[in-house]
């Protein structure tokens, strides 16, 4: 009897070389001085082990213009504006921005030749006319490079030595234009104390052998010895150590090697990145993930304590990231002349557009009962339950343009038909919706919109995320600027997709890689070769991953 389940097209196998040791890394020292290689000829350890070059969609600026315009500013609007990313690595987090907002000018700047020139392929591949990617220090940026509406700088502040840390915060002041918003990511305590001293002892170990890779390999093998050490202890040094182990575990070689193992790696107390902003002339605006900004979801006593101590809001953040033994903060600075009001006022919503992380489950909820409650999961498996009509009729609605976004005042309309209520020109979905997005991660807001895109007859995917593939990388970015990780099949479907290919031509067109072997596809065990066979087995298949694009924001309209 066939499988009621299309068999996976999948690769066709290549032979991989099997591991000395099968359990994995093992400690070892380091080989004698005497045979070990003289100076590698790589000077820049992001040219030897380069990082992965990822969306990070906390820094997208309409994410940064969002915070800007909650707290009462008057940021650039995204759609045409200048963007300079500092260690943009190849490029991975603005290249896409660059495709979605053509009337922009973006600029990123990185160390790393090797990163830099696998960006410039990309956009050269892309036809990408509004972005280019220079390989330069940090500490070269002047006048000459112009002012901007945005800078972004992740995962650079903690891991430069303090002249580098110093210059950056130079640059959100002087390269700044003045509604401009600039975001710094680092590393912060007292969360970091702990994390410290993991990584103080994977240096101490792995500091004794040549290159990245040995240095990645015997780290790895020292988490092992570790955990295998600690696996008894039921005090606080063994729990914190299991969990700070299991966390690193699961991480890439690139972020172990480069977010561990570097000679530099300096957290600071978040008060005292304040101090160092201060004295560069920028300004507290916020947090990229403002939520995170709120009290209301600590206990009362918590909140009333903090209240009592804390006599600014600099001083509510700190007392915040020790109650949470915080390791990491992505801050948002503006210009000294910018007067933000941490006291948001539902109005501001109206600016924005509204959307979903993903499409709630809420068949058979009765949206216009005031008593039947409605229950919504989050994305992190926070639960909220409400009986508002107006919130359970904007899931509703929102959950039907998801993954797309939906204008304040259309949001308004739409429920206003549902409910078959009179107008209060949207206050009561003004204060649902800052509610709800303050107090979990259920609703997002974004300043510029995100399409609703389906499946064309001829689909085409966003130009970026074709040329990312076309070289060799396995993810690619969305609309949303999220991460999507691609399979086998994706990479042979993605490139095709640029709107000159029917359904039809695609699936000729994999039907005969699959006859040559270059994608397998498998059914009871074996290898199907037979056209009529392929082309039923990968038909459902290409419009499953069809399905896939759309939902996750990949195809142009």
């Amino acid at each position: 009897m066939p499988d009621a389940t299309p068999p996976a097209p999948q690769a066709a196998p290549q032979p991989a070389p099997q591991p000395a040791v099968p359990q994995g890394p093992r400690l070892a020292a380091p080989m004698p001085a005497s045979i070990v290689s003289a100076a590698r000829s790589v000077t820049n350890t992001y040219d030897e082990l380069p990082y992965d070059s990822n969306p990070f969609s906390q820094t997208h600026p309409s994410r940064l213009a969002t915070v800007a315009t909650l707290f009462g500013l008057t940021p650039a609007p995204v759609e045409k504006c200048r963007v300079l990313e500092l260690g943009c690595a190849a490029g991975g987090n603005i290249t896409p921005l660059a495709e979605l907002y053509p009337e922009s000018e973006f600029v990123g700047v990185d160390l790393s030749a090797r990163q830099v020139a696998e960006g410039e392929q990309v956009i050269q591949n892309a036809g990408l006319k509004n972005i280019k990617l220079r390989h330069a220090s940090i500490l070269d940026i002047d006048e000459s490079y112009g002012t901007f509406d945005y800078i972004i700088c992740h995962g650079v502040f903690s891991w430069v030595p303090d002249p580098v840390r110093q210059k950056i915060l130079a640059i959100c002041s002087a390269n700044l234009n003045p509604t401009g918003v600039a975001y710094v990511s680092y590393n912060t305590y007292p969360g970091w104390h702990m994390r410290g001293m993991i990584r103080d002892m994977m240096r101490f170990h792995s500091g004794r052998f040549d290159t990245a890779i040995q240095k990645v390999e015997q780290a790895r093998a020292l988490l092992d010895f570790l955990a295998q050490s600690a696996k008894d202890d039921t005090g606080p040094y063994g729990t914190l150590l299991r969990q700070e182990l299991e966390g690193l575990r699961h991480q890439s070689d690139n972020y172990l090697y480069h977010d561990h193992l570097e000679e530099v790696n300096d957290p600071v107390y978040f008060h005292q990145f304040i101090e160092m902003a201060h004295k560069h002339n920028v300004r507290y605006l916020g947090e990229a993930r403002l939520p995170t900004m709120v009290t209301m979801n600590f206990s009362p006593d918590v909140r009333k304590a903090i209240a009592a101590i804390a006599t600014d809001q600099i001083q509510i953040e700190q007392y915040l990231d020790f109650v949470r033994n915080r390791t990491f903060r992505e801050t948002l600075l503006v210009r000294p002349a910018m007067n933000p009001n941490w006291a948001i006022r539902p109005e501001a919503i109206r600016k924005l557009h509204i959307t979903l992380p993903r499409r709630p489950n809420d068949e058979g909820v009765d949206v216009k009962s005031n008593t039947v409650a409605a229950q919504y999961t989050t994305t992190t498996g926070m639960t909220l339950t409400t009986t508002n009509p107006i919130l359970k009729a904007a899931m509703r609605i929102l959950g039907q343009k998801w993954p797309g976004t939906m204008s304040f005042a259309d949001l308004d309309k739409a429920i206003l038909e549902l409910l078959d209520m009179k107008s209060d020109d949207g206050q009561q979905l003004a204060v649902a919706l800052l509610n709800t997005y303050l107090s979990s991660n259920l609703i997002e807001f974004h300043s510029t919109p995100i399409p609703q895109v389906s499946a064309k007859e001829r689909p085409i995917v966003l130009g970026v995320a074709r040329a990312r593939i076309e070289l060799g990388q396995t993810g690619v970015a969305t609309r949303r600027h999220e991460f999507f990780r691609t399979n086998d099949l994706d990479k042979r479907v993605i490139p095709m997709l640029d709107g000159t290919r029917d359904r039809d031509m695609i699936l000729d067109k994999l039907v005969q890689l699959s006859v040559v072997g270059e994608l397998q596809v498998n059914k009871d065990g074996q290898r199907v070769t037979d056209p009529t066979a392929l082309r039923a087995a990968l038909g459902p298949a290409v419009e499953n991953a069809l399905e896939r694009y759309a939902t996750s924001c990949l195809l142009k309209e």
